[in-house]
């Protein structure tokens, strides 16, 4: 069938919390997974494809980190999409600590913090991301919450954290799945941090490929470098200088803001306010 809408998108802005939010999501529509394999079998990554699939002729699930436009792999099948979205400064920190599981970034002083945080906030993004097609954080929350497209379920990474089963009861509305409380519960534990990193440790002793081993990761995997690195909001508090923190809502600030992040002047003491997880209109 040409141009059927079938595909559910899970997306974000690299290191937002895609991979939680894949797996509370398989964990409710098909049971507890145990394994990332399972996973990307379930919600294959389209950034993974060697060739692009066949148009589905039935609803799947499908992780993108790509923005929304027509040109987009399988864009005139999007029949809806599940949007992560987390403050900008700690997706920012995220992607700089990420770097040292491929080895591009070995130097985590303050001194290296502070030049990529000079670049990444002069492109508004991380370069690796821009030049695979990914684009400025702004553009790429822009191009799926634009008010043109209906199809946007908006979860907040903060909001799930303060209270995972408000986002599990959200999506099962957005998908249209009535589970029980019981197995609310069991998808969301199932995919907590630290079951997460269970996961993780498992498929990295048995060497199994997929999103938390690959080959060429060895060598940062037995340095102790690992996918699920800390899973915390507000760490770019913590970290970042007031002035950073303060060019962060100079160049973001307006989105933050219709998101929920309405700290304007972040001062030392910065922190969250609490938002609702809900749908785009």
């Amino acid at each position: 069938m040409a141009n059927a809408r079938n595909i559910v998108w899970i997306v974000s802005y690299p290191k937002s919390g895609n991979t939680w939010v894949r797996f509370l999501v398989c964990n409710l529509v098909y049971g507890v997974q145990l394994s990332a394999a399972a996973l990307n079998r379930l919600v294959p990554d389209i950034h993974e494809l060697r060739v692009m699939p066949e148009l589905p002729t039935t609803a799947v699930f499908m992780k993108t980190h790509f923005p929304y436009s027509p040109a987009m792999p399988l864009a005139a099948c999007t029949a809806a999409a599940i949007y992560v979205v987390r403050d900008p400064a700690d997706v920012m920190l995220s992607n700089f600590h990420y770097g040292r599981r491929d080895g591009s970034r070995t130097n985590t002083s303050a001194t290296a913090l502070a030049e990529y945080v000079d670049r990444y906030l002069a492109a508004r993004g991380a370069a690796r991301w821009i030049e695979l097609g990914m684009g400025p954080w702004d553009d790429h929350v822009r191009s799926w919450l634009a008010t043109r497209h209906p199809f946007p379920l908006l979860l907040r990474y903060e909001d799930l954290q303060r209270d995972d089963l408000a986002g599990a009861r959200a999506l099962c509305r957005f998908l249209g799945v009535t589970r029980s409380a019981e197995e609310m519960a069991r998808a969301v534990a199932g995919a907590s941090f630290d079951r997460l990193k269970e996961i993780e440790e498992h498929d990295i002793k048995g060497e199994n490929v997929g999103i938390f081993y690959k080959p060429y990761l060895r060598s940062s995997i037995e340095a102790g470098v690992r996918f699920m690195r800390a899973g915390k909001s507000g760490e770019a508090a913590r970290v970042l200088s007031v002035e950073q923190r303060q060019r962060v809502h100079a160049i973001f600030g307006a989105l933050m803001q219709e998101l929920g992040y309405v700290n304007a002047e972040p001062g030392p003491a910065a922190a969250q306010t609490a938002g609702s997880i809900r749908s785009s209109s």
